[in-house]
């Protein structure tokens, strides 16, 4: 019983991410035009961090000189970016696996891109992974493709991907 091939296509995925938006593009090697996949907001990145929390930081008192102090310096701005980062990079990880992706660029923020390294490489992606620091989130997709290099795809001379 013959056994049909199997063909896919070789696709590249491209996110263009910042602390409070994640849009996620992919181009097939046919193409020249990035097509958008999914959009993630984090609704919690524009909030004031008064509205995050309701509680106040804990308080210390110091009986020997009878001064209180504030326990903590949370920014709760930063754990909702590290949050989203972790959604981000889940998120990647799964996309990268189902449609079997053969390279992953991530254009981001520079505060946002070290966040975002720090859980991609802690996922051991099997796939080269080249990120430029820049936010482009807002820009059309023709500005995004444009930080992107001339050539997307991996040429081989004798057998060697360069």
């Amino acid at each position: 019983m013959p056994t049909a091939a199997v063909h896919t296509a070789e696709v590249i995925l491209v996110i263009a991410a910042d602390r409070g938006h994640a849009r996620l593009f992919s181009i097939a090697r046919n193409q020249e035009q990035l097509q958008e996949l999914s959009n993630l907001v984090n609704a919690n990145a524009r909030m004031p961090a008064h509205s995050l929390v309701t509680d106040r930081q804990g308080r210390t008192l110091n009986r020997q000189r009878g001064s209180r102090a504030a326990l903590g310096h949370e920014n709760l701005q930063d754990e909702s970016a590290r949050r989203f980062a972790h959604d981000v990079g889940a998120m990647l990880a799964k996309r990268l696996h189902v449609q079997r992706a053969i390279r992953l660029f991530i254009i981001a923020d520079p505060e946002f891109l070290g966040m975002l390294r720090i859980e991609l490489r802690a996922r051991q992606l099997a796939v080269p992974v080249r990120s430029i620091a820049k936010n482009v989130t807002r820009t059309s997709t023709e500005c995004i493709r444009s930080y992107l290099p001339k050539r997307l795809w991996p040429r081989h001379i004798l057998g060697i991907q360069i």
